[in-house]
């Protein structure tokens, strides 16, 4: 058990242990969120439509994606399917925590609607005995970044013309930078290697379009594989 969870924390100690921990997602969030809500401003969208997607939507990248769906009025089935396909890979990040978040009560349907890609990143560099004060507020603090930034983006866009090439990038970066940070810090890089050799080979047999849900699917299934091997190991010594 970790020092900090030894004892109770104070909301104070909740609130900063979950501010420093979501400081790199800030990063990013305030540059993308910028960069949707111009993108939704330009499209014709004011501010009201970014804060109200960011909101109850808060979905990053199906968000940019529904923009020129709105623009060309789409029809809802074709938003529900373009969301089904988008955040697919959502379906595995809820599966790693779905029984911790059952033990956090009424906190339970939040932490299943913000778990997104950086959430869940920050979630895994965590203690497993990390108190639930601290995961609330990590979600929350996520999504406060990119509501803020949404804001700001379409705010901007409507006063001033911005060049946002490129900024989309931020959020690899972010990637790239917490896969490092959590390789450094862990002795087993097994996940880590099985999930590079996972995505580069279903990239290589089914382009970039098409690989990303194959190779979730494909690596959880060899992560439950292997943990259930060293699980039966550990209780055969």
């Amino acid at each position: 058990m970790s020092a900090m969870a030894e004892r109770r924390m104070t909301a104070k100690e909740m609130r900063t242990r979950a501010w420093t921990q979501s400081l790199p997602v800030m990063f990013g969030y305030v540059f993308l969120g910028t960069a949707f809500g111009a993108t939704l401003a330009q499209a014709g969208f004011g501010p009201i439509w970014a804060l109200l997607m960011s909101t109850v939507v808060y979905a990053g990248s199906l968000q940019f994606v529904m923009v020129p769906l709105m623009a060309a009025g789409a029809s809802l089935i074709a938003v529900l399917l373009t969301a089904l396909m988008v955040n697919a890979r959502h379906l595995f990040y809820g599966l790693s925590f779905i029984e911790r978040f059952k033990r956090m009560g009424r906190a339970k349907p939040y932490m299943i609607f913000s778990l997104t890609d950086e959430t869940y990143s920050v979630f895994c560099g965590l203690p497993e005995d990390e108190p639930d004060g601290v995961l609330l507020r990590v979600s929350l603090y996520d999504q406060l970044y990119w509501v803020a930034g949404s804001m700001l983006g379409s705010l901007l866009a409507t006063q001033l013309p911005l060049d946002l090439t490129g900024i989309d990038y931020s959020m690899t970066a972010l990637f790239i930078v917490i896969c490092v940070e959590r390789a450094m810090n862990r002795e087993d890089r097994l996940p880590l290697v099985l999930g590079a050799v996972c995505a580069l080979g279903s990239l290589f047999v089914l382009g970039p379009d098409n690989f990303l849900a194959p190779a979730l699917a494909i690596t959880a299934a060899l992560l439950t594989v292997t943990d259930t091997v060293t699980a039966k190991k550990g209780a055969v010594k």
